[in-house]
C-alpha cells in the first residue's frame, strides 16, 4: 500500500515538474543566464580582468551618481504616494459598491492606452504655453519650465501616480473585498471608530495583498523610463535623468563594461527594496 502512495506521489511530481519545465527553462535562458553573462562582462574591460574596478569607477563619475539620486528619489517618493493614493481611493470606493466598478474600469484607462498615443496629451499639459501654465497665468502666478527645471521630477511622478493608480486601485479592493464583514460588525459595536477600523483591521488584514502592491509598483517604477524617453529623449535635464538613462545612453556608446556594472547595481538596488519590504511584510503580517 505504501508503495503504491509513494509511487503516485511520485508521478504526479514528475508531472509536476514536466509542467514547470517550460517555465523554468524560459527563465533560466532569458533571465538566469543572460544575468551571470552581464555580471562577468562586468568585471572586464575588453579582455581584461579587473574584478570590482568598474563599480568603484562608477561611484567615482559623477553622472552615475546624479542618475543613482535620482531614482532613488523617484522610488522613495513616487511608490509611497501611489501606494497611500490607491489604498484611499480603493477604501472610498469600497464604501459605494454599487458605482464602484465603473470607477475602477475607468481608472484602469492610463494602463491600457498606449503612450504614444498619450506623449502628446502631456506635452500639451505640461508645456511652457500649456494647461497647466495656461490656469497658473489666470491665477497671475509665473510660468513653470515643467521640462527644465526642478519640476521635471514632480511631472514625472504626477505621470507615473496617474497611470498606475487604477490597476493598483483593483489590487486594493481585491485585497478588502476579502477581509470578513464581521470584523468590521464586532469593531463597531465594541465602539471602534473609522480611523481605528482602519489601521486596527483593514490594513493588518491586507498586508499580502499591500506587498504585491508594492512589488509590482517598484517593477513598474523602473519602466517609468519609457515616459521620460518618450517626453526628453537620450538626455533630459539633470532632474529626470534616471539609471535607466544612464544604461541606455551607455549602451548606445558600446560601453559593455559600465552598462554591465550600472545594470547589476541596478538589480541589487530593486533587490535590497524588495528583501527589506518582504522582512517588513513576513514580520507585521495579520498572524490569525
Amino acid at each position: 500500500m505504501k508503495k503504491k502512495i509513494f509511487k503516485s506521489k511520485r508521478k504526479e511530481h514528475i508531472a509536476a515538474y514536466l509542467f514547470l519545465m517550460p517555465s523554468l527553462l524560459g527563465i533560466i535562458v532569458f533571465y538566469i543566464v543572460p544575468y551571470i553573462i552581464c555580471f562577468i562582462k562586468s568585471m572586464y574591460i575588453g579582455d581584461v580582468f579587473v574584478g570590482l574596478k568598474n563599480y568603484f569607477d562608477l561611484f567615482q563619475n559623477n553622472t552615475f551618481l546624479l542618475a543613482l539620486k535620482n531614482t532613488i528619489i523617484f522610488t522613495v517618493v513616487a511608490v509611497p504616494l501611489l501606494m497611500v493614493i490607491s489604498f484611499l481611493i480603493a477604501l472610498f470606493l469600497n464604501s459605494f459598491k454599487k458605482i464602484s466598478s465603473f470607477f475602477r474600469s475607468a481608472l484602469l484607462i492610463p494602463v491600457v492606452v498606449p503612450i504614444a498615443s498619450l506623449i502628446c496629451v502631456w506635452q500639451v499639459i505640461f508645456d511652457d504655453y500649456g494647461a497647466i501654465n495656461g490656469l497658473f497665468n489666470f491665477m497671475g502666478l509665473n510660468t513653470v519650465e515643467f521640462f527644465n527645471s526642478e519640476y521635471s521630477m514632480v511631472m514625472i511622478i504626477f505621470i507615473y501616480v496617474w497611470k498606475y493608480c487604477g490597476f493598483c486601485v483593483l489590487l486594493f479592493t481585491a485585497g478588502l473585498a476579502n477581509v470578513p464583514q464581521s470584523l468590521y460588525e464586532s469593531a463597531r459595536l465594541d465602539g471602534a471608530g473609522s480611523f481605528q477600523i482602519v489601521t486596527k483591521i483593514t490594513i493588518p488584514m491586507i498586508t499580502p495583498t499591500t506587498f504585491f502592491v508594492f512589488l509590482m509598483e517598484i517593477i513598474y517604477s523602473f519602466k517609468i523610463f519609457r515616459e521620460v524617453f518618450a517626453l526628453f529623449g537620450n538626455y533630459p535635464n539633470e532632474n529626470v535623468y534616471f539609471l535607466q538613462n544612464f544604461i541606455n545612453n551607455n549602451y548606445y556608446n558600446l560601453n559593455y563594461p559600465r552598462l554591465s556594472s550600472a545594470s547589476i547595481i541596478l538589480s541589487v538596488f530593486m533587490i535590497i527594496i524588495l528583501f527589506a519590504f518582504f522582512v517588513f511584510e513576513r514580520k507585521h503580517s495579520f498572524a490569525e
